[in-house]
């Protein structure tokens, strides 16, 4: 799962489904490290919700709606509902945007 600290202390996140390890090329870390390194488009990336793949650029992620899906993410959450969530559906990491840096930790 991939989430942005929010200033009321509060996360928005999405879930994406392959790569998720944080090392190795095309990793969800590594790619989150090199590509995404600020809110504003980290913000953006979220907006668009759950997806298959995260790539180097927004364009070229595989958002579930491009498939015709619902538009899912998670917005509002606090750290341990957000933990919670991850878990539920599976997710093996949680990457988590905060003052610049992403932080990752392993569910």
């Amino acid at each position: 799962m991939i989430s942005i600290k929010n200033e009321d202390g509060t996360y928005d996140a999405v879930y994406c489904h392959f790569d998720g390890y944080p090392t190795g090329v095309g990793s969800v870390g590594r790619t989150l490290e090199e590509h995404y390194i600020n809110s504003d488009i980290i913000n953006k990336l979220i907006s668009l919700g759950d997806m298959s793949c995260l790539k180097p650029t927004i364009e070229e992620c595989e958002f579930y709606t491009k498939r015709g899906e619902e538009l899912h993410n998670y917005k509002g959450l606090s750290l341990d509902r957000l933990k919670k969530k991850a878990e539920d559906i599976g997710c093996e990491y949680l990457y988590m945007f905060y003052k610049g840096e992403w932080n990752c930790e392993e569910l």
